[in-house]
């Protein structure tokens, strides 16, 4: 961290004051007279703060401050101004200060600003520390991990990215398999030609066929006019098939007729058309059963599965968990421009502790979360919503550490209603009256928890007849 600051005022004796202030805090402090000497000085020497004056003649702080911001964007710039220019203060502020100091300052006033900046400066210094950290050791082409099997996952992406055979891509849902699909290409000698995905169960057969061979004009009802279909649109490049467990015999059969062949025929025609397509392709962990069931054709399979790929899920990696953390805050911070926030060690046992069905996709969608809704510079307990909140009743008192007591006690209570509410609710299929009564309460009661905790309930008119007595 830069414990440096230029002073910049043309005032001799605000300049000496301020720097006595500041060495008593360890800082080191340059100075200039003016806006221009400050400039000079800055091309030859780094300073983490720049303290500067708004009035001063020729350029003043405001320019100076604009200046700095557009040549060295990361150093905090603090505008100090007599009681007459806090209008102009403010518009520094919206140019880019960190702060602003009236004069006559105080002791303790410079003191709380200096705190404050260099906690800042502190925090975005780790942060990019920790991202390099992240990108030279555990990143692999968006792919974050530190974890044995995180690794193997990423040297047999380099190894066959280096040819153009088909891969199949195994995990549940939400461990990043299109990410995989993404690296393989990057990687590889197509990576300069397109890289399309599709979710194959998304669509019926007739639909997945357009989408993939093409449709020439008349083919079936509402196809009025030619297009081009994604093995067409993405030769020279890779194509990747998501949940090819889902389709049915029928396209299969269609679909492994184009690998085998390297052509395609679009609906409504049968001259075929050659293309140059690297298959990707990825499958959850039920795709035995289909094989089992015969489902899935076992021809099919062994054309797609040339090599095959797992993905680990997220809770059989729990230590790749703070490095996804601090890469997803990281990335908020960077496309959204919001501030750095720091993760206590609590927060992250409580985070490194809890199963994520949903893997790093719902990771990403608590931290997300956390970000948005968490105030001040840290991520705390409270911030941290999970997916399942059964979870958190048997987890461990770390889901409440460092609460005062009734803080604490009132999530946990909060968090006990909504369970208990939602779980009663349905094993009367959603019927509030039976729910009230075998909870030994009134709908009334019932109808105030459901409310407060926006408990979805299945029966409307059970919900009308509830309101129409509890009014």
């Amino acid at each position: 961290m830069n414990r440096a600051a230029l002073i910049v005022d043309d005032d001799a004796d605000i300049r000496t004051g301020l720097s006595l202030i500041l060495r008593k805090n360890e800082v080191e402090c340059g100075f200039a007279a003016s806006a221009q000497e400050a400039l000079e000085i800055l091309k030859h020497q780094h300073f983490g703060l720049v303290f500067t004056d708004l009035k001063m003649p020729e350029m003043d702080g405001l320019e100076l401050l604009r200046v700095i911001k557009k040549r060295w964007p990361k150093t905090i710039v603090i505008v100090i101004t007599g009681f007459g220019s806090i209008e102009t203060a403010v518009e520094a502020m919206s140019a880019g200060a960190y702060h602003y100091i009236t004069k006559p300052f105080f002791n303790n006033e410079i003191l709380i600003t200096l705190e404050r900046a260099l906690y800042e400066q502190e925090l975005t210094d780790e942060l990019i520390y920790l991202r390099a950290e992240v990108e030279k050791k555990y990143s692999f082409h968006n792919l974050i991990g530190r974890d044995r099997q995180m690794l193997e996952v990423f040297e047999l992406v380099r190894k066959v990215s280096a040819s153009t055979v088909p891969v199949l891509i195994r995990g549940e849902s939400g461990t990043g398999k299109e990410l995989v699909a993404r690296a393989i290409h990057y990687l590889s000698d197509r990576k300069k030609k397109r890289f399309l995905g599709l979710n194959t169960a998304a669509l019926p057969d007739t639909l997945l066929e357009a989408e993939l061979f093409g449709v020439r004009k008349g083919a079936f009802t509402g196809a009025d006019m030619d297009r081009e279909g994604l093995f067409v649109q993405v030769t020279g490049g890779t194509l990747f098939l998501d949940e090819i467990g889902s389709m049915s015999p029928l396209f299969q059969s269609k679909l492994l007729r184009a690998l085998q062949e390297g052509e395609i025929i679009p609906l409504g025609t049968t001259n075929p058309i050659s293309v140059d397509v690297r298959i990707l392709a990825a499958a959850n962990l039920e795709l035995e059963e289909a094989l089992r069931s015969r489902h899935f054709r076992e021809d099919l399979y062994f054309r797609l599965n040339v090599v095959e790929i797992h993905i680990p899920p997220l809770r059989d990696r729990i230590e790749d968990i703070p490095l996804l953390v601090e890469h997803l805050i990281g990335k908020l911070v960077e496309e959204q421009g919001i501030t750095p926030k720091k993760v206590t060690p609590a927060v992250l046992r409580v985070l490194m502790s809890y199963p994520w069905p949903g893997n790093v996709r719902e990771l990403e969608n608590v931290i997300h979360r956390a970000v948005i809704v968490s105030e001040g510079e840290e991520i705390t307990h409270r911030d941290i919503v999970f997916k399942d909140e059964r979870f958190v009743t048997v987890a461990s008192s770390d889901k409440f550490y460092g609460l005062p007591y009734d803080h604490a006690k009132e999530r946990a209570i909060e968090l006990f209603q909504r369970d208990y509410v939602s779980r009663i609710l349905e094993t009367t299929g959603g019927n509030i009256t039976h729910a009230a009564e075998n909870a030994g309460m009134t709908r009334a009661a019932l109808r105030r928890i459901v409310n407060k905790h926006s408990i979805v309930v299945e029966k409307e008119n059970e919900i009308e007849k509830t309101n129409q007595d509890d009014s």
